[in-house]
């Protein structure tokens, strides 16, 4: 099965509330302990060299050739991390249609890292995003399956600030957003793997 249509039929997002959980698992063909070290450095970049994250990690979430999702993007500029509060701050826009709506959107978050059993949790919880967002935190997930195989999930939910509630349906939802969040959760599944993500990559799947 092609490798899109594998990520689109897995991927299960829920609305209740005002409230958008996003569900998606897939399997790694490498050991819990390299795809660890993946998410290492994951959160190394996040908290010290944001370009390397938005070049590595965020490769192929951007402006697509299908207009149906751009109708609500994300456009990453800065980030800070604070090690005193223990959060980062990042700085973006939003774009609508392709246009910016929003500019220079501050997004406040922290990272806790635990082991339950022999399975990593990271979650990671936003605690202040302006208007574009009245709660969000998520949680990726490690787990080994095999001495050269591993389980590697996200649970996630998104619950936008009133005004972007009007505009952001279950379908702009589904076509602008959740299949990023698997996408992201595949680039680190293909970097555990030995295989570097690239534009040219996505493209061609």
């Amino acid at each position: 099965m092609n490798l899109l249509f594998a990520i689109l039929l897995s991927v299960v997002t829920t609305f209740s509330d005002g409230t958008f959980h996003t569900k998606y698992s897939t399997s790694v063909e490498a050991s819990a302990q390299q795809a660890n070290k993946v998410i290492d450095e994951m959160i190394y970049c996040l908290q010290t060299n944001p370009e390397m994250l938005s070049d590595k990690f965020f490769v192929g979430l951007g402006e697509q050739e299908d207009k149906s999702k751009n109708e609500f993007y994300l456009v990453w500029k800065e980030s800070t991390y604070v090690p005193s509060k223990n959060y980062s701050k990042i700085v973006l826009d939003v774009l609508v249609e392709e246009k910016p709506f929003l500019r220079d959107v501050v997004i406040e978050s922290t990272v806790t890292d635990t082991m339950v059993g022999n399975r990593r949790d990271i979650r990671v919880d936003i605690h202040y995003a302006g208007t574009l967002l009245k709660e969000a935190y998520g949680t990726f997930h490690v787990e080994p399956t095999g001495s050269n195989t591993a389980q590697l999930s996200m649970d996630v939910h998104v619950k936008f600030g009133w005004f972007f509630r009007m505009f952001i349906s279950r379908r702009v939802y589904s076509n602008t957003i959740d299949w990023r969040l698997a996408r992201f959760v595949n680039n680190m599944k293909l970097m555990a793997e030995g295989i570097t993500p690239t534009e040219e990559y996505w493209k061609g799947k």
